[in-house]
């Protein structure tokens, strides 16, 4: 083999180790610790929901980091956790009021800090860019609009069935393209741009509301979907209807508030093989105590202090 031809073996063999490595990332922490998010980012320390915030949770290695995301007027994807501009950009309008181009150009740092200043609203295209093959994304698709009438819908279709059936699937997507909730377009659009980086095994999808949940595990059953819920403790009545959502759609975890998980509420999820995430976390006991019950991941602002607890750093 001449030199020219042992130079081009070489790049090739590099170039294929480097895309196996890319192909094989798996974000999470090691087998039988707890994972650890870091919500909206390291957002105690850095403005939440940007680039600042993402790239200091890397740096104190979070197994993720968590972004909530909104649909903007010309239906792109914005990363910002509320539906108005007020408390983090000073504005008093909704995201939806705005374009993505001229949304990721705002200043979403200063409230934080005056350092921050530069740190804009990002979009979730740049930061699935930053994330690809460093760190895992829970992406938190935000409700953007009133399903209350379509979820009573859904569930009347599945009076009888206990579990989602391809027929009922069909039912489920027929019913929401008929509601025109913008809830379909700002799913769609998240699936595609993760789709577009070949992320779906790098990002989980979660949400509150059970219609993008649906739409999640219908359209994109490759990528990881959880249903959040901030069931307070004696909310028994909305416990046995989060059930019902979680077992019907069978999303893969359960994301609950901290002060509404018990050990028996736990062992009803995890028993049939799904996670559950605790949020939001940042006092050191709680995160002793959300451990030693089991829970799968913490979510918290600190996620540097919440690594520390468990004894990870």
């Amino acid at each position: 083999m001449n030199c020219r031809m042992s130079l081009l073996y070489f790049g090739i063999l590099i170039t294929s180790l480097v895309c196996t490595g890319c192909a094989t990332f798996r974000p999470g922490a090691p087998a039988g610790q707890v994972d650890v998010i870091a919500h909206r980012g390291a957002s105690a320390k850095a403005p939440e929901n940007t680039m600042a915030a993402f790239r200091l949770a890397d740096e104190m290695g979070a197994d993720w980091f968590e972004l909530d995301c909104y649909l903007t007027r010309d239906h792109g994807v914005i990363v910002i956790h509320d539906n108005t501009l007020e408390r983090t950009v000073g504005i008093k309008k909704n995201v939806a009021d705005y374009d993505l181009e001229a949304l990721q150009k705002m200043d979403a740092g200063s409230w934080k800090n005056a350092r921050f200043a530069e740190e804009t609203l990002p979009t979730l295209a740049e930061t699935l860019d930053f994330a690809k093959n460093k760190i895992g994304v829970y992406v938190e698709i935000k409700n953007v609009a009133d399903d209350t009438a379509l979820l009573a819908a859904l569930l009347e279709k599945a009076v009888d069935d206990s579990v989602m059936t391809p027929f009922l699937a069909g039912q489920f997507m027929d019913a929401i393209e008929a509601s025109g909730t913008r809830n379909l377009p700002l799913t769609r659009n998240t699936i595609a741009l993760i789709r577009a980086r070949n992320m779906e095994r790098n990002v989980v999808i979660q949400s509150f509301s059970p219609i993008v949940c649906a739409i999640a595990r219908i359209e994109a059953p490759d990528i990881r979907v959880e249903l959040l819920s901030g069931l307070e403790p004696e909310q028994h009545d909305v416990w046995e209807r989060i059930c019902r959502w979680v077992f019907l759609l069978d999303v893969q975890g359960l994301n609950l508030n901290a002060k509404g998980i018990t050990p028996g509420r736990l062992a009803v999820i995890q028993s049939a093989g799904k996670t559950v995430a605790a949020y939001t976390v940042d006092d050191t006991a709680a995160m002793n105590q959300l451990a030693v019950w089991g829970v799968d991941s913490i979510i918290t602002n600190c996620p540097d202090r919440c690594l520390r607890t468990l004894g990870r750093k």
